[in-house]
């Protein structure tokens, strides 16, 4: 099984470090591995009439001419990679020979004909944090109220994600994930159902680590479509469905049950009435014009409900409730007839067109508005689950800097990149234009205001649509209707307009930290000399380090001024006898400082091509 040193972030989130070039394996070796993926998922294994003869089934997920070859994460974590003839992506192993294999999306994307994996339903849409590399919580799952819909897996155990855009039966695979909740499924939701019994405010943490989800690096090795299909029964569920007896048999005395099987008593709340609903939906309105800039208006009444209205409704909703809440189950049925009725009220100005009800703007002196009581919505609670994942990620990351710092000599150096957002675009995305922020912050402050504005393309997540403040903060005055970006693209030239600083174990200076840089070159009378820059940055003496690297190379060291460097910057580089890049990479990661801000330069023999 995978060491879970290793599931500390989604592992394909950023480009991998090192890809080996994939190698066909041998027919014998293919042999041995088909044995082996049959053995760790019987459900391949052919079971009845319909059931594929493992020949063809061994065609479809390891098909001959199959490829294998090793990477390396850019959290340093190696395994290897099975590709199909065509280079696509089929299954993938985590830590030096493992004989554990994890199939990927590309090959869940197959027409399988029995899922390998438990199926691990979570809501639509994702959570922006969890294509972002968090891992996943439990409150992203659905079906909790039900647990005859939720597979019995135990902790350690790999699991596909599945969602469903349409919130039926339907469903598509979207991400593949280890359960590291302390015993299992079973355990986590008994505890989540505990403590809302208890009512009690608790967070469970990380519940699922993601270790491949769509739109990540692996994904785009070989995009496939992931069709849709329905969703399978369960062969082992937290709770078995309940029989229905045709004949009403003998009394028999109750059989005591766990916590968790108690609910279907506790946790299905009965369905919002229209009267109910009409009331959420109100009070959602009000929300928003209390809170809501006369900026943004006018706008299609269908853009005001879904990307305003929806979003205030109150947090207090049961997550089984919200779906019950919005305007097909109010009182009004038509989203038109209650714009009209509101407007009759005095809340909001209406302009009626043949196609659409455009809100012109709102009465921000009404009673109802004035004397309205803010309250904590359904927004609120997701972007707290945000900033809650945000700062798991950057715990994750921390972690894996430690462990792959586990052969150091001392203490790694705190290195924290600190960015002053300029742009007045920030502002409205909730920063202070004064303030210095890491660059996660400005990250989450760009999500969320796409997320709030509705800006997300609904069928690919990686693409934006440009509204006038996104636009004018990247260049473009006045974008046209419709104009999408990708979200990378975006956020760079947002990120372009920035001012940078950095700190280094707490001391703070201007300007972006350049890596410390060791270029091989070879000099007349072919002398091999390694030279090193950019010591001074990270509080690095070069006469003291020059002392170390004349030790540990056995040869000679000395110290000279940069050349075409501002002599009022006393910037310094250091010159070590003979290609020494491995030693003095050693030498400067025992002083604290990071590998990712260890440099080759160009010129240097020993630079991977």
């Amino acid at each position: 099984m995978l060491s879970f040193q290793f599931a500390l972030d989604n592992m394909f989130k950023k480009a991998l470090a090192h890809q080996s070039n994939a190698t066909p394996i041998r027919s014998s070796a293919r042999r041995q591995l088909l044995t082996s993926i049959y053995e760790q998922y019987p459900s391949f294994r052919p079971g009845g009439e319909d059931a594929v003869p493992d020949k063809e089934l061994g065609k479809i997920i390891l098909p001959e001419g199959v490829r294998c070859g090793s990477f390396e994460t850019s959290g340093g974590v190696e395994g290897a990679l099975y590709l199909s003839p065509d280079g696509d992506p089929l299954w993938m192993s985590f830590g030096r020979n493992s004989k554990e294999l994890v199939p990927t999306l590309c090959l869940l994307s197959l027409d399988l004909p029995r899922p390998p994996l438990p199926i691990l339903q979570i809501h639509y849409p994702l959570p922006p944090p969890l294509l972002a590399g968090a891992p996943l919580f439990i409150p992203a799952v659905k079906n909790l109220s039900d647990p005859t819909l939720l597979p019995d897996v135990p902790e350690g155990a790999v699991v596909a994600f599945v969602t469903s855009e349409r919130n039926d039966q339907n469903v598509r695979y979207v991400g593949v994930g280890r359960l590291v909740a302390p015993g299992g499924l079973r355990g986590a939701v008994d505890r989540h159902v505990r403590n809302l019994q208890e009512g009690k405010d608790v967070d469970e943490g990380r519940f699922c680590e993601v270790l491949c989800i769509e739109g990540d690096h692996l994904w785009e090795m070989a995009p496939a479509s992931l069709r849709t299909f329905p969703r399978p029964g369960l062969l082992d569920p937290i709770v078995p469905p309940q029989a229905e007896s045709p004949e009403a048999g003998p009394s028999r005395p109750p059989t005591p049950v766990p916590a968790i099987e108690q609910l279907d008593v506790f946790d299905r709340p009965d369905p919002l009435s229209p009267s109910e609903t009409s009331t959420i939906l109100r009070l959602a309105l009000l929300q928003t014009l209390s809170s809501f800039s006369p900026s943004y208006f006018p706008m299609p009444a269908s853009l005001f409900y879904s990307s305003c209205i929806l979003p205030n409704r109150p947090a207090y909703i049961p997550n089984e409730q919200r779906d019950d809440a919005v305007i097909g189950k109010s009182e009004w049925k038509k989203l038109a007839k209650w714009m009209k009725e509101a407007s009759k009220e005095g809340l909001i100005k209406i302009k009626e067109s043949k196609s659409e009800i455009i809100v012109q703007g709102y009465q921000a002196e009404h009673p109802s508005v004035r004397d309205h009581v803010p309250f904590v919505t359904i927004a609120d609670e997701e972007a707290k689950a945000k900033k809650r994942a945000a700062r798991e990620v950057a715990e994750h990351e921390q972690d894996l800097q430690t462990l792959s710092f586990g052969k150091g000599k001392g203490r790694e150096m705190e290195i924290i990149e600190w960015w002053k957002p300029n742009d007045p675009f920030w502002e409205i995305a909730g920063l202070d234009r004064n303030s210095l922020y890491p660059a996660t912050h400005l990250k989450s402050a760009f999500e969320d205001y796409i997320a709030k504005h509705n800006l997300i393309d609904p069928h690919n997540h990686r693409i934006i649509r440009l509204d006038d403040d996104l636009g004018r903060a990247i260049g473009i005055k006045r974008p046209d209707a419709g104009l999408t970006i990708t979200r990378d693209e975006a956020f760079g030239k947002l990120r372009q307009g920035v001012t940078r600083s950095v700190s280094v174990d707490g001391v703070q200076r201007k300007g972006a930290l350049e890596p410390i840089a060791l270029t091989v070159k070879t000099r007349q009378g072919r002398r091999v000399v390694t030279h090193v820059t950019g010591v001074e940055a990270f509080g690095i003496n070069a006469d003291e380090l020059a002392d170390e690297l004349k030790r540990l190379c056995a040869g000679s060291a000395s110290v000279q001024p940069l050349a075409g460097a501002s002599p009022k910057l006393q910037l310094q580089e250091i010159l070590v006898q003979g290609s020494q890049v491995k030693v003095i990479t050693e030498a400067l990661l025992g002083r604290g400082v990071p590998k990712k801000w260890i440099k080759e330069g160009e010129g240097s023999a020993g630079k991977k091509k």
